[in-house]
């Protein structure tokens, strides 16, 4: 099982959370979904919950502030960072923007949320207690993490100057995709071009990834559980994967990852 429990490498995918109109309701679903159990943290956390697999940390959740109308019902994913500060001062010179932070989320970590030159919204985390998901790669878990942009080049300049990206360019048949990897040759994200046949009034955005155990019953459990197959489930060399939304419509990705060869 691949447990991550210690810090991840600055600009790696190392959390997510959701935010919804109906935290109850959120909870019932991707309980259901994904076996998550929840844990309530204490009062000045806001009505923040940590979702858990299996024992391990490997998301969040939270209501809506009903006093901001401006926000709206969607996963947000966290890139690990060693300084925020740093590493805002970085992004705003490279064009980005902030609405939140930084700021010390009580004694777990330090955070900053913004988005990018193309509008696509992210986070920034610094760990002190909480390093992000403690569980990658296995049902129900963080796997894979995505910015998709209607600004491609400039999103690929913008993850380079301010993260370090490498990226390798493995889009083929129009569709502009690149991989991501820092010091070593593991790929880490993704960065990819919005397809011209997406609906226009899609945005530039993130996109989070979830494992699952077979992706054609992740998308009929969604389905039956009040959610909706945005894209139903298709073949990729990387796994087997749809798109999806959560009842209150925050989008997000399950991921059926190939069977590993056994181990000698």
């Amino acid at each position: 099982m691949p447990v991550h429990e210690e810090s991840f490498a600055p600009g790696t995918p190392c959390w997510a959370d959701v935010m919804v109109d109906d935290l109850d309701r959120a909870r019932a679903f991707y309980g259901s979904l994904f076996g998550w159990t929840f844990q309530d943290l204490p009062p000045e956390a806001g009505g923040y919950v940590m979702a858990r697999k299996d024992g391990h940390v490997v998301a969040g959740a939270m209501a809506k502030n009903p006093d901001d109308p401006g926000q709206v019902s969607a996963w947000t994913v966290y890139l690990a960072t060693d300084d925020v500060e740093a590493t805002v001062e970085r992004a705003r010179e490279a064009g980005g923007v902030f609405f939140l932070g930084p700021m010390d989320v009580l004694q777990v970590g330090r955070i900053a949320v913004g988005a990018d030159p193309a509008g696509a919204a992210y986070g920034l985390w610094q760990a002190k207690e909480h390093t992000g998901t403690d569980l990658v790669d296995e049902p129900g878990s963080l796997c894979w993490a995505e910015s998709m942009s209607r600004s491609y080049e400039a999103s690929k300049t913008f993850y380079a100057d301010v993260f370090g990206y490498r990226l390798q360019e493995i889009g083929e048949g129009g569709f502009q995709y690149s991989v991501a990897t820092l010091e070593g040759d593991t790929p880490i994200g993704g960065i990819g071009a919005i397809p011209a046949a997406a609906p226009a009034d899609v945005p530039s955005h993130w996109m989070t990834y979830f494992a699952v155990a077979d992706a054609d019953a992740a998308a009929d459990r969604v389905t039956a559980l009040g959610g909706t197959v945005m894209q139903p489930p298709f073949d990729t060399p990387y796994g087997r994967m749809a798109l999806v939304a959560g009842p209150q419509g925050e989008t997000f990705s399950v991921m059926q990852l190939p069977a590993q060869p056994a181990a000698d």
